[in-house]
């Protein structure tokens, strides 16, 4: 039958709000059909991690899996209330629900051995990154590998932007996996222009905990472009290697980079 975990609720925050992509902006994300900008999705995947985080602690950073999707958008000012269920095989399922309903779902577990990935390609970021189209997008491009760090200081403010200032993360010197997935989001800013896009889904696997103040590469490649219901999609594998070479995660992961309201 499963085991109800505690109910974790929030207020949400967007914190895009001077972001480059538009979907993130009231009157754009309005101009597209929302009900105000869309709380980007890494920031939601961050409240679903939760109940993960309390109910695995370290081991998650170790060997967790999660796969996200986001279904319909969360607004700012919203109430979240974060359900989670842990299953007899010791998997956790959990959802992101405000009054209109389920907003998005995320399904997790450990594994005993999850993998080295492949070692990465890698390609310089562009001296002047091309419009997101079918080309500069298309499978087996090798996005600009980049180097990044989370700051002590950014490491408190992400917590209070996620709305979990008291998550366990800040003692175990750890980057919140929330991070570490929005370096995804990343990988595709910083190699093409985007029109306003959005985040759908991601698979994540987890190799070791990344810390805080440590110094990260991220390297990208695109595995499909499609088009669906006139949408466009990109779904690219992005790598975070620490500096000895060794994989903090993996994600496999999806955006739709073209709506079809701007075709």
């Amino acid at each position: 039958m499963g085991i109800d975990l505690p109910v974790h609720r929030l207020i949400a925050f967007n914190t895009a709000t001077e972001s480059d992509n538009k979907i993130h902006d009231d009157e754009v994300a309005a101009k597209l059909g929302f009900a105000g900008g869309l709380v980007p999705g890494v920031d939601v995947y961050a409240y679903l991690c939760h109940p993960l985080i309390e109910t695995w602690g370290p081991e998650f950073f170790e060997r967790g899996c999660t796969d996200v999707t986001f279904g319909s958008p969360i607004y700012d000012g919203e109430e979240v209330e974060i359900r989670a269920r842990r299953g007899e095989d010791g998997s956790i399922s959990v959802e992101a629900s405000t009054n209109r309903g389920v907003r998005a779902r995320l399904e997790a577990h450990l594994t005993e051995d999850i993998g080295k990935p492949a070692p990465p390609a890698r390609a310089p970021l562009p001296a002047s990154r091309p419009p997101a189209t079918p080309d500069s997008l298309a499978p087996g491009t090798v996005l600009g590998t980049f180097t990044t760090r989370c700051s002590a200081a950014e490491a408190t403010r992400y917590l209070d932007d996620i709305r979990d200032s008291e998550s366990p993360v800040a003692d175990w010197r750890a980057v919140h996996p929330g991070w570490v997935l929005r370096r995804a989001n990343e990988a595709l800013t910083r190699s093409v222009v985007l029109p306003p896009w959005i985040h759908v889904g991601s698979v994540s696997r987890y190799h070791r905990a990344l810390g805080v103040e440590e110094e990260v590469t991220v390297t990208a490649e695109v595995r499909e472009n499609f088009d669906r219901k006139g949408h466009l999609f990109v779904r690219a594998d992005v790598l975070l290697s620490g500096n000895d070479g060794s994989p903090v995660c993996s994600i496999d992961h999806t955006a739709i980079y073209q709506t079809r309201q701007l075709r």
